[in-house]
């Protein structure tokens, strides 16, 4: 049997003219010009002897035996790539931006970066610490390839619903006012986030709707500033309810405090994206939630060392929804 070396060139082509469904579209990613394409595709199939395409109407669909060169096509190009990325090319780290809330930022972000540098070596993963809108833009017009968001449940491609996350009224963890009061008297004094803010909405609602009177003493841009005047007992704030906050704690001796609603937790991913060396990583942000979720208040875990790189950006100072 005459033995001949079929050029994977030509194979490349095949498959991409299969895949993008016609010979332009298929130059196009190419960078080759259709002529050149028509070309090669005339070559493979007088290399093997067999027409490969047929037209039906101003479809191209593929003969019996394009069909089973296909199959062979894709396993030989993946076979060369792969040859080629171990002896010539060292395969670059691929970079993933994440989106973070700053409730999560302390306990669950820990887990997600430990587990991500086990479970995925040649990935970089990159934290954006912000609030919930802008991050959603963010995933939106391509900054970000996945974000964990807080608020209302937001619909759309690439969204998915999580457990949702219990709210709670926190005070000072040691005060001589608001901690050791048996009843909520007066008007209320509030620390909150900056408007608009999902979480601020539901609290003023709740207040609203049990006629407590309130007044807001201090507004932050950022979970730190917000901790840190309320450990100053300057007023009593609302936080998602499932970690340790230092200095502050959650209130259940005060009387007159209305009943908070769960917030809305959901995993928004760039629908576009298609991950080189990490596939799944989105599936494993939802199983950290999940675990996560089912330990509510648990202290701030230690993760173990990290040598690969992660890079954490601060929040921007600026005034969006949670």
């Amino acid at each position: 049997m005459r033995r001949v070396n079929i050029d994977t060139q030509l194979l490349r082509s095949f498959v991409a003219v299969v895949e993008t469904g016609g010979f332009a579209r298929a130059a196009d990613t190419l960078a080759i010009t259709q002529p050149a394409m028509s070309q090669q595709m005339k070559r493979l199939e007088e290399t093997l002897g067999r027409p490969l395409f047929r037209r039906e109407g101003r479809s191209l669909v593929l003969t019996a035996q394009g069909e089973l060169l296909l199959g062979y096509a894709r396993r030989m190009l993946e076979l060369n790539d792969d040859l080629y990325r171990r002896f010539v090319e060292e395969e670059p780290r691929e970079i993933v931006n994440l989106g973070m809330p700053e409730h999560f930022s302390e306990a669950l972000l820990p887990l997600v970066i430990a587990a991500v540098h086990e479970r995925y070596p040649n990935v970089q993963l990159v934290v954006k610490v912000g609030r919930s809108q802008s991050l959603a833009e963010q995933v939106d017009d391509g900054r970000l390839h996945l974000a964990l968001l807080v608020g209302e449940p937001l619909e759309g491609p690439g969204t998915t619903r999580l457990q949702v996350a219990p709210l709670a009224w926190f005070g000072a963890e040691a005060s001589e006012t608001d901690n050791r009061r048996t009843a909520v008297d007066e008007n209320l004094p509030l620390v909150l986030f900056r408007a608009p803010c999902g979480i601020r909405q539901l609290a003023v609602a709740a207040l609203e709707r049990d006629a407590v009177p309130w007044r807001c003493v201090h507004e932050s841009e950022d979970l730190s500033a917000l901790r840190a005047a309320v450990r100053v007992n300057l007023g009593l704030t609302v936080l998602p309810n499932f970690q340790a906050y230092a200095g502050i704690r959650p209130l259940t001796d005060v009387a007159g405090l209305p009943p908070l609603p769960d917030i809305a937790v959901s995993l928004r991913r760039r629908p576009s994206w298609r991950p080189r060396s990490a596939q799944g990583l989105d599936a494993l942000v939802v199983e950290l939630w999940d675990a996560f979720r089912s330990s509510p208040a648990a202290p701030i875990p230690q993760p173990p060392a990290i040598a690969a790189p992660v890079t954490i950006a601060a929040p921007a100072a600026i005034g969006l929804a949670h």
